[in-house]
């Protein structure tokens, strides 16, 4: 059985290597679209580069509390650091030309890129091997735990968002709440497929000349949130996890630290972030493509085709922190806002999309329906195993079609939370008729 799994894996390694080269004769366009083309992006970023705000970066104010409640960032072994986009990515890209791949310029400095941030003829290229040449492909290891030296330091990239979130509380009533979102974004060179791949699909994905350690160039979307209330306490966690979001209510769901730093685990591979955990074992994590497949992620019944596990390291678990630095950029920088490829274009037989260009800017994260940030948080207060939780979306959720009542599971997860939180902090207050 296993011999015959693997002939069928090699013969689709050679159906996928004779199609690429089919594919090679077909004609390109002249423009192509990113996730930052999907619908409702421009209308809802429309003064996002109003005069007034396309300079600014976070005021001091802003900048204390995210340096106080800054995460620890906490590595695989073998794990990359995170890097300073504009330090050690871009130098190391070339301009290139979507129609024929024809490089246009083998420098790209921040003026370039912010004179085509949104011309869709042109995308960036990461030049790995001379990144790579020029030692900047750092990696953590465990005999190095103790002595990270200090020029090795690691850039994460901070900004504030303040937001008056509505809740629908269990009597009906409207309640709201002040909130401050502390946004970090951590940034990679490169992603990977999740570390644990069902039977011989990486070694399918190899043979088809798929490298599923380097599936895209740039993960700028890796992020955490810190949430705070009007006191400035921090009650939530928002963590991005692939295509989807997950929020956590510090007290019920994560423990607050006594220095007020969360700890969050870095996966092998994929980069994505997961709470940290105390064990000795590395631990599993269901992965889901889309938020089509929330039942499969919560309950892990009626799995995906394509389903796979991130794997992470706890401290204990031989996972090391990385030291980092602040970095502030105003709203409307191309890091946020670009719409052209921040990394090269890999479509699958030269003209389908399977995740693997690079993406746009980093304010592209998820579907305008679920910003601003509050509505990451109710949209995605969901929990593994909850039987209530996994109803809720089972009903939301049409897989066959394709469908997703965001305004359901909003005012589900609102709810919920709203609830959980009062409980924890003894009451409600802000109550609206």
């Amino acid at each position: 059985m296993i011999f015959q799994k693997q002939q069928y894996i090699i013969s689709i390694a050679f159906v996928l290597a004779a199609l690429s080269i089919l594919a090679g004769c077909m004609a390109r366009k002249n423009q192509y679209e990113t996730f930052a083309d999907y619908p409702g992006f421009k209308e809802y970023y429309v003064s996002r580069c109003s005069p007034d705000q396309s300079n600014r970066t976070a005021a001091i104010v802003d900048q204390n509390l995210l340096e106080q409640f800054r995460p620890r960032l906490v590595l695989p072994p073998g794990g990359p650091y995170p890097i300073d986009f504009y330090k050690e990515y871009l130098p190391y890209s070339v301009l290139k030309r979507y129609l024929d791949g024809k490089t246009i310029a083998n420098t790209v400095n921040p003026e370039l890129l912010k004179t085509i941030q949104d011309d869709t003829r042109y995308y960036l290229d990461f030049q790995f091997d001379r990144y790579r040449a020029n030692a900047r492909d750092r990696r953590y290891s465990i005999s190095r735990q103790d002595s990270i030296p200090a020029n090795e330091r690691s850039t994460v990239y901070g900004r504030v968002y303040r937001e008056t979130v509505f809740f629908q509380t269990e009597n009906g009533k409207r309640q709201s709440k002040e909130l401050i979102f502390l946004k970090y974004n951590v940034v990679f060179a490169i992603s990977g497929l999740p570390s644990q791949l069902p039977f011989g699909q990486e070694t399918g994905l190899k043979l088809a000349g798929l490298d599923p350690e380097d599936w895209h160039q740039l993960d700028n979307f890796v992020a955490v949130h810190v949430v705070l209330d009007e006191q400035e306490k921090p009650i939530a966690v928002i963590l991005a996890q692939h295509n989807h979001h997950r929020t956590y209510l510090i007290g019920k769901d994560l423990p607050f630290p006594p220095d007020g730093r969360l700890a969050f685990d870095v996966a092998r591979r994929s980069n994505e972030l997961y709470p940290d955990s105390d064990s000795a074992e590395t631990q599993r994590h269901r992965v889901i493509r889309w938020d089509i497949y929330l039942r499969y992620l919560l309950s892990g019944e009626d799995p995906p085709f394509f389903q796979a596990y991130d794997v992470t390291y706890g401290r204990r678990a031989g996972g090391g922190e990385v030291g980092y630095d602040l970095a502030f950029l105003p709203p409307c920088d191309p890091f946020y806002t670009a719409k052209i490829m921040l990394g090269g274009s890999r479509p699958l037989f030269g003209r389908y999309y399977i995740g693997r260009d690079g993406p746009p800017g980093a304010d592209y994260y998820t579907i305008p329906a679920l910003l601003p940030p509050g509505n990451l948080l109710k949209f995605f207060y969901l929990h593994d195993g909850d039987p209530d939780d996994i109803r809720m979306v089972e009903s939301a959720i049409n897989v066959k079609k394709g469908t997703i009542d965001y305004d359901r599971i909003l005012e589900y997860g609102g709810s919920k939370f709203i609830q959980d939180l009062n409980r924890i902090q003894g009451g409600a207050v802000n109550v609206l008729n």
